[in-house]
């Protein structure tokens, strides 16, 4: 007997196997394959979403002690609407990134977005600057990246500002583009394929819910939460050799950046990137734990050193904000509200950085 009449012999009993598991699941009501959907319950002027995993509540006002906070009504905060024209002396500039940018702690009209735009119309006379911040708290490039396709071009920006890198390097309870699968599951024709199968979606589904529920807040699904299984291992001393667990791995980040550099172009607009500094930057050590050591590698250590190296390869303009933070006047434990995110006077200091720059390279 050949070889090939052999296999298809062996292979004969699997696929009958399959074929009476498959009528067996159908016969039984085994569940369809779904998506898991999003769920960010008690995350203050959050909401899930099967796109995004979650999103800020279009329309949404609350006040906090650090001030009043206002979402526009499509779901950022800032005041233009991609629907507003533009004016023909207007400039406007697009910032990107997380929590930091969006002004964690931060009240209106002291965000580092709006101090930004103020400081350009000081500095840059002869034309009226908007500044459309498009930071949102956690989100990573590849979020970022949909809310590019999906509301920032539709803005008609000059220039973006990405700042994106510490929910990208962050080692979380999941990586995005695991999360995203889980929120929609017919997203690559081989998963569409296999949810067709009422049995592969019997053994799916129970490992889906799992998942998307693992070291979540109760009632919370596919949220940031606590990292499990190998990434609980990540210490400080080991974070060099577990780099790939981050939200977004190292090459995916590249990849990201360069789309947008691709999208950027493609749309008229300058890019720039300004990576997030945070508090061990200026000396301050606030973690629950023993400071680094001067040769320390931290999680976003990586992600800086390659971004550098990304920018300088394709002549994309970069603001040191870290260099601007360990440079600024004043106790540096004032610039920052908590280990990473900036104080009113750290939004200063990053809108000073990024007006510098751009006068000495117009």
């Amino acid at each position: 007997m050949t070889r090939t009449r052999r296999l298809v012999f062996a292979l004969v009993p699997v696929a009958l196997l399959l074929v009476l598991g498959e009528a067996a699941a159908r016969l039984l009501g085994a569940e369809e394959c779904a998506p898991i959907v999003p769920q960010a319950t008690g995350w203050e002027t959050m909401v899930g979403d099967p796109r995004y995993l979650w999103k800020l509540e279009p329309g949404r006002t609350f006040v906090s002690p650090a001030g009043t906070t206002r979402i526009n009504d499509v779901g950022l905060r800032t005041r233009l609407l991609p629907t507003d024209p533009k004016g023909p002396d207007e400039i406007r500039v697009m910032v990107t990134g997380d929590s930091s940018v969006f002004g964690w702690g931060q009240p209106d009209g002291m965000t580092y977005a709006e101090q930004l735009e103020a400081e350009l119309q000081r500095n840059f006379r002869g034309h009226v600057f908007h500044v459309v911040n498009l930071g949102v708290p956690g989100y990573s490039t590849v979020q970022t990246l949909r809310l590019l396709e999906d509301l920032g071009w539709r803005y008609q920006p000059d220039l973006l500002v990405v700042h994106n890198i510490f929910s990208d390097c962050n080692i979380d309870a999941f990586q995005d583009e695991d999360a995203l699968a889980l929120a929609d599951p017919d997203g690559t024709p081989l998963r569409r394929l296999l949810h067709r199968s009422r049995l592969y979606c019997a053994a799916w589904m129970p490992w889906a819910r799992f998942q998307a529920t693992l070291n979540q807040q109760p009632n919370r699904v596919l949220m940031p939460g606590m990292p499990t299984g190998p990434n609980a291992a990540a210490t400080l001393e080991k974070i060099d050799t577990v780099i790939d667990l981050s939200r977004v791995p190292l090459d995916d980040y590249l990849d990201n950046l360069d789309q947008m550099r691709v999208e950027a172009d493609a749309h008229g607009a300058r890019m720039v990137v300004a990576p997030l500094a945070q508090e061990w930057d200026v000396g301050v050590w606030t973690m629950p734990m023993d400071p680094p050591r001067p040769d320390q590698v931290l999680p976003w250590h990586p992600y800086r050193q390659a971004l550098a190296r990304w920018a300088d390869a394709r002549g994309i303009d970069r603001v040191d904000l870290p260099a601007a933070f360990a440079a600024a006047e004043g106790d540096p434990r004032g610039f920052f509200t908590d280990q990473m995110h900036p104080s009113v006077r750290g939004a200063q200091i990053m809108a000073w950085a990024v007006v510098d720059h751009l006068r000495a390279h117009p």
